[in-house]
């Protein structure tokens, strides 16, 4: 999966999870204590999506997205949640027709940067899990790009990632010790994608950063 379908699946994930949330009670405000507190996080994650996506600080959707996910609406930030779900909405459209080509049409390098802030984000926070899920994803569509580069190209549509390790290995692109540290970091992407958090560690997480930084400078950064 790529960082574009993420984004994608993510967008729908914060889109479901609005229907419940922004419903208050009878005088619009939040129903609890843990309901005020679960739309303060849906806020902080839908923010983030939308920051991802739109790096232009001045783009409308951006601008209107920090509005409403900086107030301090209390009680009634229940109606803030509705609000930014109404957003994500259009945005999802515009993704659909195209919005997030943006992401591949800037320089990738800068883009898998962004992620990997997040990673490292995580990871310094104590939250391995997450850390790792994104580490992961990074690291995928890296060696799947860098397949794709090739000349002639690497097939890598549906094709697993040791293999694809392998093919760039043959031409060269990996040595020995760097496709060795590259399959470690597809183990963490594998458990990550399975849920299999307690198979990798901190450690494992961090040096799959490292690697997938690496392996952007070497090979992406053009």
């Amino acid at each position: 999966m790529t960082i574009e379908d993420t984004i994608k699946e993510r967008i729908t994930e914060l889109i479901a999870q609005a229907q419940s949330l922004s419903q208050g009670d009878q005088h619009g405000q939040v129903r609890s204590e843990s309901h005020k507190q679960q739309c303060k996080g849906w806020l902080a994650a839908a923010l983030n999506v939308v920051q991802l996506i739109i790096p232009d600080v001045t783009s409308a959707y951006r601008t209107l997205a920090e509005e409403i996910a900086t107030r301090s609406s209390g009680y009634v930030v229940c109606g803030d949640v509705g609000e930014l779900a109404s957003l994500l909405q259009n945005l999802s459209r515009d993704v659909e027709k195209g919005l997030l080509a943006s992401l591949a049409d800037r320089a990738r390098a800068e883009v898998f940067d962004d992620f990997l802030d997040h990673a490292k984000s995580y990871l310094k926070d104590g939250r391995k899990n997450e850390s790792g899920a994104i580490a992961g994803v990074v690291f995928e569509d890296c060696i799947r790009r860098v397949c794709r580069k090739q000349n002639p190209p690497i097939v890598e549509r549906d094709v697993e990632l040791d293999q694809l390790i392998s093919a760039l290995s043959t031409k060269g692109v990996l040595t020995a010790t760097k496709a060795k540290r590259a399959r470690a970091a597809a183990g963490v992407r594998t458990k990550a994608t399975h849920a299999q958090w307690d198979e990798f560690d901190e450690n494992d997480v961090r040096t799959t950063i490292e690697f997938t930084e690496e392996f952007i400078l070497n090979q992406l950064e053009e």
